[in-house]
């Protein structure tokens, strides 16, 4: 979900579309503050604060996923500091550690305020425990995350390896990732589970959103990969259409939020 950005006093807030009120279906802070750090020139930056604002405990470090995702560095002694408020989904990146005053960036997209509460309260029951179609455990999420949220690839023989994987189909040790995908992918295919035929990890937000999509897509460099799309309230996947990828939370598990690359339509 796109964000919107104020400056002030050498100070970066940024928002989702909404507003400081709400990050979207699928968004939270740490969404927001992904798509902020990707705007902006990297640096070194402290997160610790900000860690501590974050609604549920992501299923690996928020360092981790900040330096796959974008060229920042965290550091205990970063020349920036990443912040949020904790009444609001504004999110700073300062170099004053403490703010004095948050902006008031209400003004955004209109809110459906029934379907936002239904959402919030689909979360929490979600994290707090629903049965799981496939479940993967924190370890599994650990050493995947750094490819499947920064697209970092193997290269075999010429050939692009996606996600990376310890054999190819020889039998044969692949050398760890040093290539990574481009943001951009055509879709192949795809189709719409209804609220009815979603996975269980989904059925308590799939009707609230009309059902859930996933596009199998190709990236320039030959890899495929199947994902969900987001934002597709007022569009709809067709074949060869372009997709570009964010970072959301996928679903909550275990008290913890699963977050993973979704498609956007372009």
């Amino acid at each position: 979900m796109p964000i919107s950005k104020y400056s002030v006093d050498n100070v970066v807030f940024a928002t989702s579309v909404y507003g400081e009120r709400w990050a979207g279906p699928d968004g939270d802070r740490l969404t927001i503050a992904l798509q902020l750090l990707q705007s902006e020139t990297a640096s070194t930056i402290q997160i610790d604060s900000f860690v501590e604002s974050l609604e549920y405990t992501p299923s690996t470090p928020v360092s981790s996923i900040i330096e796959s995702t974008t060229d920042w560095k965290v550091e205990s002694d970063g020349q920036y500091h990443l912040i949020a408020s904790n009444s609001s989904f504004i999110v700073a990146l300062t170099k004053d550690e403490h703010l004095s005053q948050w902006p008031d960036l209400s003004l955004g997209k209109v809110i459906d305020e029934d379907r936002e509460t239904s959402i919030h309260r689909a979360w929490k029951k979600e994290v707090s425990g629903v049965s799981q179609g496939a479940y993967v455990s924190q370890s599994q999420h650990m050493l995947a995350m750094p490819s499947r949220l920064g697209l970092h690839a193997q290269e075999d023989a010429s050939t692009i390896v996606w996600p990376p994987r310890q054999l190819n189909a020889e039998g044969e040790r692949i050398a760890p990732a040093s290539n990574k995908l481009d943001n951009r992918a055509f879709i192949l295919t795809w189709t719409r589970l209804s609220a009815a035929g979603a996975p269980s990890e989904f059925s308590l937000r799939a009707p609230l959103l009309g059902g859930v999509s996933t596009v199998l897509v190709e990236f320039a460099s030959g890899p495929k990969g199947v994902f969900m799309l987001a934002d597709d309230e007022d569009g709809q996947a067709s074949i060869g259409q372009e997709v570009s990828f964010e970072v959301r939370r996928l679903y909550g598990q275990d008290e913890l939020i699963h977050y993973g690359l979704k498609a956007l339509l372009i």
